[in-house]
């Protein structure tokens, strides 16, 4: 069927209470329509909300105190029969439900204080249905003004009869409500840019994450239950989720959260019926919160944090940041004997967390640091829970203070036997691996691993994802291949864009053609589509101080250009230097931009704690690895530092160029791991753009290079 053909949404907001009768719902239908008598048609429609399967959004709405914005408290659902499903939440639910002894309470106050959106379409089925109910929730997990959101679980289906008709349908249908109430329903747009969406646990998850998923589930739930070789069913279990970045470890472990966190019971029992019908009336399959798993999810990165703990408090994980979603090191001191003055001792452990998931592993201290006092993080994690899950990329860490022995690399990741990469070359996806002795540390663990190969964020053909694999790896420079994307055969609209490789003559040009890039997203969050311009540090920056040696007291990107057209570090003698606000690309031959969190908008800087790239005025900012890892952007233009270089045919990594102490730095003052940190560095820079990738090195040579392969 073509879009053209597919049946337009039937979307009624009304008040809640009055949903439950027939009557008034049609009285209010009329009044709604502004007619006065419903005709053939009307009814017609009535037919689709009261007789087919329908989803709906009940909202409260509310002003903050302090701020006077909006504040929305919504729950989603999905039901065969819109009616009971309405009374059972006015009556029945408010009995033995938080959420729902809310709305009433609202109600009770004022009648017309909560209202209900009633989405109907002939051709709503139940697997459609549930599929519009998940992705409600996963738009409006991204919603500013979304506060609470409510549910019994993801509801993502697989294949079914008309499942390619859901796209269609469900953008007709957030449009409409967009429409309606652009407040509560965002344009697409800012939802889809938003790093809450892009960490959601309500993503429909592929083939092999939905194996991987079912594996780790089933594990757990024998590792909690107790049953096992009875010699090691006391002994703390570690599972690695790898793959390379962009292969959706993030999102696996947003949804195994969710799932541990709502489905799973004190026993290690899962409940995973999908069927809100039937939840709704069969209590014994509701899991109470007094008898749920309490899980944390961790990564040692502010910004990600953050993120983490919102979704965690509007899906009503926890009552306040911190409490499930936290740092490591905020996590090993509460599971932690405490000294008189109440310091935490990290060498004494106290208690054991059932399930610790642990996003960005690679970012996991190996040494004592500021705010640590341990020697590894990963060993004090496996010391305080019964289950660690953590996702990890060697190629993503990028401090010495992260680094591995080999020998203790050796053990928790052995090179891939040569039949393991062929397969990881075909696309194979394997179940769990059977758990193994791990003996580190002077204690004894179980190990097992998984990994995810399918590339996610890169929306580009194989032989551009390899292209940019083999530059990020440090291994080659190719000829640039060109993606001519990928269109639908009956249409010939394009399903996927091709993806964009640009290397520039000059930063300026970088800088502008990302901006243009921003811009023309016009709808996004505030006018800026998500694309930023990131750099390797290569440039000094000391947050949170002035830098005097700047006429503008700021920590710049700064470049000049010479009289023989080579782009040099810094400027030239004489030249006037600092960032201009007013007119930042204005100069052919001089290019400055401050570092990330430079710029002040009133009196105040960006929060640590903020994803970076959402904020609008870091448009003007050049990202690092600091602000943009473990995050996406639509494009993304990179500025290759002097700490690259290509030399006789090979690229190189020199040190002594970069401004990165924790990378260059050296192990116990004696091991060096400033070229794999460097690499891996690049690495991470190079993979953040989903449909471009913008190019532009100091590196006369490099330049040459990257030039060179575009224009084969």
């Amino acid at each position: 069927m073509t879009k053209s053909a597919l049946p337009k949404p039937i979307i009624i907001d009304l008040p809640y209470q009055s949903i439950d009768d027939k009557a008034e719902i049609e009285k209010a239908f009329v009044e709604q329509l502004g007619y006065e008598t419903l005709s053939a048609v009307e009814r017609e429609t009535l037919h689709y909300i009261f007789d087919y399967p329908t989803v709906y959004v009940v909202h409260s709405k509310k002003r903050n105190q302090h701020t006077l914005r909006p504040e929305y408290t919504v729950y989603v659902g999905e039901t065969n029969n819109i009616r009971s499903r309405t009374m059972q939440h006015l009556r029945e639910d408010p009995k033995t439900r938080v959420d729902w002894k809310e709305f009433q309470e609202n109600l009770q106050s004022d009648a017309s204080s909560v209202w209900q959106y009633v989405i109907g379409n002939p051709h709503f089925n139940k697997s459609l249905t549930l599929d519009v109910e998940n992705r409600l929730m996963h738009y409006l997990l991204g919603s500013d003004a979304v506060k609470n959101l409510n549910n019994r679980r993801t509801n993502a289906q697989g294949d079914y009869y008309t499942q390619d008709e859901f796209n269609q349908i469900f953008s007709d249908i957030w449009m409409e409500l967009n429409r309606q109430d652009p407040e509560l329903f965002p344009a697409e747009e800012i939802i889809r840019d938003s790093a809450l969406f892009k960490a959601s646990p309500f993503h429909q998850l592929s083939d092999d994450q939905i194996a991987a998923e079912e594996s780790i589930m089933d594990a757990l739930s024998e590792a909690l239950a107790g049953s096992g070789d009875s010699a090691d069913s006391g002994l703390s279990r570690l599972i690695f989720v790898q793959g390379v970045a962009g292969t959706g470890k993030t999102v696996l472990l947003s949804h195994l959260f969710y799932r541990i966190a709502t489905e799973m019971d004190i026993n290690g029992r899962i409940n995973d019926e999908d069927d809100e019908d039937i939840l709704e009336t069969d209590s014994s399959l509701k899991i109470s919160k007094e008898d749920r798993r309490k899980a944390y999810i961790l990564v040692n990165h502010n910004q990600q944090m953050h993120v983490y703990n919102q979704i965690a408090s509007k899906l009503g994980l926890q009552k306040h940041f911190g409490e499930v979603a936290l740092k490591p090191s905020q996590f090993i001191n509460r599971f932690s004997e405490k000294t008189t003055s109440n310091r935490a001792i990290a060498d004494k452990p106290r208690g054991k967390a059932d399930v610790v998931l642990v996003d960005e592993a690679h970012l996991l201290l190996t040494q004592g640091d500021q705010g640590y006092s341990g020697k590894n993080m990963l060993h004090d994690l496996l010391r305080r829970a019964k289950v660690v899950i953590a996702v990890f990329d060697p190629n993503q860490i990028l401090q010495t203070s992260q680094r591995w022995s080999e020998e203790d690399q050796d053990m928790l990741f052995p090179q891939q036997a040569e039949s393991d990469v062929q397969k990881t070359a075909a696309g194979y996806s394997g179940q769990l691996e059977r758990f193994v002795p791990l003996n580190m540390w002077g204690d004894h663990y179980l190990l097992s691993r998984i990994c995810l190969h399918r590339q996610f964020r890169i929306a580009a053909d194989d032989a551009t994802i390899r292209w940019i694999d083999d530059f990020a790896d440090g291994k080659r420079i190719g000829r640039i291949p060109q993606d001519i994307g990928e269109k639908d055969r009956k249409t010939g609209e394009y399903v996927r864009e091709p993806f964009e490789i640009r290397v520039f003559d000059s930063p300026v040009g970088l800088f502008k053609a990302i901006k243009e890039k921003a811009y023309l997203k016009a709808s996004g969050v505030d006018g800026c589509g998500l694309s930023r311009v990131v750099a390797t540090y290569d440039w000094e920056y000391k947050g949170g101080k002035i830098n005097d040696s700047s006429p503008d007291g700021l920590w710049n990107v700064e470049m000049h250009r010479d009289a023989q057209g080579v782009w040099r570090m810094g400027a030239a003698p004489g030249m006037q230097r600092g960032y201009d606000a007013f007119n930042p690309d204005g100069r052919a031959d001089y290019f400055c931009h401050p570092w990330n969190y430079e710029i002040k908008v009133g009196d105040k800087g960006l929060s640590l704690d903020a994803v970076w790239a959402e904020s609008p005025h870091t448009l003007n900012e050049v990202g690092s690895t600091f602000s943009i890892q473990g995050f996406d952007l639509n494009y993304v233009g990179v500025i290759i530092g002097p700490s690259v270089t290509y030399r006789e045919g090979k690229i190189v990594f020199n040190e002594k160029a970069s401004c990165n102490k924790r990378a260059v730095s050296k192990r116990n003052g004696s091991i060096s791991y400033a070229q794999s940190n460097l690499r891996n560095e690049l690495n991470v820079l190079l993979k953040r753009g989903v449909h471009g990738l913008y190019l532009f090195a100091v590196d006369p040579e490099l330049q040459a290079a990257l030039k060179e392969a575009a224009s084969k």
